[in-house]
């Protein structure tokens, strides 16, 4: 895909299930391994496929050119996977889900190829990032204050809210996403290295040098990937979407917030639901994933 070999993990009980294209979160981190560890179910129902995008996961190479990596360029190739599944496996369409980054891009994705796409299941799903941004540091500034976390409070104040959704340096956005997940800002009850590092990078899928190098893609990915990212506004930019749209929030995701309610409001689709999992932050499908599976089983 887009002129170099790519690694894509397809896995199901039943070749004649339905396609199910799995976009990642991050961006640059790859999900295959909290996705075998917590959905393996989803295997009975769908021919799940994961794809480690251009510079995450498997897909990551120190000699990528940079310039390749835009959402623009990860999403043609997406239309290349899709289109090479749908001839391989003999379906007409598929269905899409995407967690985090990953809804973002899969949004941008259905809206762009929806000829493609039956259905689309969006997790975590990011909408205005700025606003997004701005509303996280202040949530967890004022849980500092709250809980008298004297140490996060100056060092929050220090670094100061992003402007435009970006802080003036990626130390600065480390620390207010470290402190973001001390206090219960990322998941719930569930820490994220346990459901979203180490599931991931022990993955049996990754070989040992993969592992060595994927800290590596996640910051080659983030440093290219992550201004275009914050840049986006899914009010303004797509209104309308031609498939069926499911929406998964978080009660506990001070990432995203609650913005997808606003959002999901204004936008018009042929059908459009947005489901709460109340003991869920960011990763909500692997947080409750039988609630997940119970939403996926539905008839989509």
């Amino acid at each position: 895909m887009g002129g170099v070999q790519q690694w894509v993990v397809i896995r199901g009980h039943d070749r004649t299930r339905p396609l199910l294209l799995f976009f990642h979160g991050g961006p640059g981190a790859s999900q295959l391994g909290a996705q075998r560890k917590y959905l393996p179910e989803l295997e009975e129902s769908y021919v799940v496929v994961n794809w480690d995008y251009r510079g995450a996961g498997k897909n990551y190479t120190p000699n990528i050119p940079p310039e390749t990596m835009t959402m623009g360029h990860l999403l043609e190739e997406a239309r290349e996977l899709a289109v090479q599944l749908l001839h391989r496996f003999g379906q007409r369409k598929l269905f899409v889900m995407g967690q985090s980054f990953g809804a973002l891009f899969g949004l941008r994705f259905i809206y762009t190829y929806p000829e493609l796409v039956h259905a689309y299941v969006g997790v975590n799903q990011p909408t205005h990032r700025a606003e997004e941004e701005r509303r996280s540091y202040e949530w967890v500034l004022g849980e500092a204050g709250s809980r008298d976390v004297a140490k996060a409070v100056h060092q929050l104040k220090e670094i100061g809210s992003p402007v435009d959704g970006l802080y003036k340096t990626m130390d600065d956005f480390v620390i207010q996403r470290r402190w973001l997940t001390k206090l219960g800002g990322v998941t719930y009850r569930k820490s994220p290295t346990q459901l979203n590092v180490i599931s991931n990078l022990f993955t049996p899928e990754l070989s040992w040098k993969e592992r060595v190098r994927f800290p590596r893609g996640f910051a080659f990915s983030n440093t290219h990937l992550w201004a275009e990212f914050v840049e986006h506004n899914l009010f303004k930019e797509i209104k309308e979407v031609k498939v069926p749209v499911y929406f998964v929030a978080g009660e506990h995701d001070r990432i995203c917030h609650d913005l997808i309610f606003d959002y999901a409001d204004l936008l018009s689709a042929p059908h459009k639901e947005v489901i709460r999992f109340h003991s869920s932050g960011h990763i909500a499908c692997f947080e409750e994933p039988e609630a997940f599976l119970n939403l996926m089983n539905r008839d989509l």
